[in-house]
């Protein structure tokens, strides 16, 4: 059984609720704006943000391009046109305009880290190092900034940095089943397969029905030979989901290993030994 790939966080947006407002009316078609109205661009970032809420991103991105239109400069609304434009597959526009946010507000931690966020989903992993670094550095407490950084370095091969960043996540968000689940697929790279499974485990008590984490635990006892335990982590599984023919199958064939291993009964004989 082999163990799922690495499950990077999301990244989310810049998204925050705008302060209410009166649609100042003939607003429902695109305008050509002859000078800066950040009131209409709030107007026109509430509905974009509305749009992100209901996962449509080529609708939410022309709201926020509406809203650009009134307050060019507005860091918010130029990270959540790239947060649009990267879950539309456009991610080279993405980066522009994060590069575009960088340049009005270069301490806001949010663009480093959808840059680095971009970069992941491109899979130019090393190049995303630097920006996620520079969100942590930035935002400390931001337990995604953290995550996503791991995520980079567990794609590059540096898992024991990895570790240490999803171990600062954990710290920050507790009770996070993926922090943990990614804390422990990092750690079963390492080879620190006991701590992996406690990993599992905890996703597992923070989110039960994760059948991933059933899985990828009772893989991992199978490898450490207890396959009492990884029977028990299927059965559990299987609780979750009773009509899961893929877990039906392997529990089956753990049962069939557990009674190869089982040594044969010698019976005890009266014969004296002389």
């Amino acid at each position: 059984m082999a163990l799922l790939p690495v499950v990077a966080g999301t990244v989310r947006a810049a998204l925050s609720s705008p302060p209410s407002i009166d649609d100042p009316g003939l607003l429902n078609d695109a305008q050509t704006v002859h000078e800066r109205d950040p009131a209409r661009g709030v107007l026109f970032q509430g509905r974009g943000i509305k749009l992100v809420s209901d996962n449509k991103f080529k609708e939410a991105l022309e709201q926020f391009r509406r809203s650009a239109a009134y307050d060019p400069d507005n860091p918010t609304t130029l990270v959540n046109m790239a947060y649009c434009l990267d879950k539309l597959g456009r991610y080279e526009e993405a980066l522009a305009e994060l590069d575009h946010a960088k340049s009005v507000d270069p301490g806001n931690p949010t663009i480093y880290l959808n840059w680095g966020n971009t970069l992941i989903n491109m899979k130019r992993y090393d190049e995303a190092l630097q920006p996620l670094q520079m969100a942590c550095d930035l935002a400390p407490s931001n337990q995604l900034a953290h995550m996503n950084l791991a995520a980079a370095l567990t794609n590059v091969g540096h898992h024991e940095q990895a570790d240490q960043e999803l171990a600062i996540a954990a710290d920050l968000d507790c009770k996070n089943p993926t922090i943990f689940f990614n804390w422990a697929v990092v750690q079963s790279a390492e080879g620190r397969t006991e701590q992996a499974v406690e990993k599992y485990r905890r996703v597992i008590e923070l989110d039960p029905k994760n059948l991933s984490a059933y899985y990828n635990c009772a893989a991992l006892l199978e490898k450490l030979g207890r396959l009492d335990g990884a029977i028990e982590e299927i059965r559990a599984a299987l609780e979750v989901a009773p009509d899961n023919d893929m877990l039906k199958d392997i529990l089956a064939r753990l049962v069939q290993a557990q009674r190869q291993q089982v040594p044969a009964v010698i019976q005890p004989t009266s014969d004296r030994q002389q």
